[in-house]
């Protein structure tokens, strides 16, 4: 089974950088035809009328295959279900409800542990001028 996983902000900067050497129809029928995708972080693509339009177009063509796709996010479920956002997000968000069983995943964010760490060896660092602790 092929298997791809990217994000949105991902997906957005591949096809703006691609310039003419990229064909973009190929990339975006890349991403729709594979047997499953996984969208990393939806939500932090730009509000732009053309990352709108690259989401909507992926989420869309999917959803019209009946292909399997797994959504990460840091959208509440509430926030996607009772969008009151623009038409756009919502015509999205109303394909990904159909699409999607919704599962809460809750826990501590690991990055913020990391960053405490990573403060406390520094500020141990500056302390000692420099030198490993």
């Amino acid at each position: 089974i092929g298997v791809k996983i990217r994000n949105f902000a991902q997906i957005i900067n591949e096809l703006q950088k691609g310039g003419f050497d990229l064909d973009k129809n190929a990339y975006i029928e890349s991403l729709v035809n594979t047997s499953v995708l996984i969208l990393d972080d939806l939500g932090i693509e730009r509000d732009t009328s053309y990352a709108k339009e690259q989401v909507y177009n992926i989420v869309n063509n999917r959803y019209l295959k009946h292909k399997p796709t797994i959504f990460t996010t840091n959208l509440s479920y509430d926030t996607i279900f009772n969008c009151k956002e623009s038409v756009e997000y919502q015509r999205i968000y109303s394909r990904i409800i159909e699409m999607c069983i919704p599962v809460m995943v809750v826990g501590e964010d690991f990055r913020k542990n990391i960053q405490k760490d990573k403060l406390k060896r520094n500020k141990e660092r500056l302390l000692t001028g420099g030198e490993r602790v």
